[in-house]
């Protein structure tokens, strides 16, 4: 029985290995060609990329297994709750882990929010509003990234929080329908 899913995991890891190879190309050629289509390419490529890792990963899972405890309301054992910890905020550690530029991020905000400040102080006429938009625009950049950020850290630290005490009857029913939702969504 091991040796179809053996077959199956290798043929999964190959396609992701394929896709990675595609996005690189099309990196490639945004680098040589830079494009906004090329860079439309290279984003769909990446999330085709993500989707497969999304599937290959909850097919190494025995969710089904843990979604039949959580409903039939069984403690759950550490393995339960290490698999309920990468299926909830897994992406999220993960981000966190090995994201490097936040410093960055904090340091572009500033920089353009002294920008902005100085526009301020000054008149603005069409050249100066011109410049406002363009900054503001700048400034949204920053401000998603470290919102993803910050989120990921928060969503992670409130999933510790939740984990380390007894689950009760109620929490069983939540977290067997958080499973069931992700199981059914494209995005974990």
């Amino acid at each position: 029985m091991d040796e179809p899913r053996s077959k199956q995991t290798q043929a999964q890891e190959q396609q992701i290995k394929n896709g990675i190879q595609s996005a690189l190309d099309l990196a490639s050629r945004c680098r040589s060609t830079e494009t906004s289509e090329n860079y439309e390419f290279l984003e769909e490529q990446l999330d085709q990329v993500e989707a497969e890792a999304r599937q290959a990963l909850l097919s190494n899972l025995d969710l089904e297994a843990l979604l039949a405890k959580l409903e039939a309301r069984q403690t759950l054992t550490p393995s339960d709750l290490k698999t309920l910890e990468l299926l909830i905020v897994g992406d999220a550690e993960s981000y966190l882990k090995y994201e490097s530029e936040l410093a960055e991020w904090k340091v572009q905000l500033t920089r353009v929010l002294d920008q902005i400040g100085k526009l301020g102080k000054s008149d603005l006429g069409v050249e100066g509003l011109m410049q406002l938009r363009a900054l503001c625009r700048e400034a949204h950049e920053s401000l998603s990234d470290l919102i993803f950020y910050f989120d990921a850290k928060e969503r992670t630290a409130k999933f510790k929080v939740s984990a380390a005490g007894p689950i009760d009857s109620d929490g069983y029913l939540f977290l067997a329908q958080v499973v069931r939702d992700m199981l059914r969504s494209d995005r974990m």
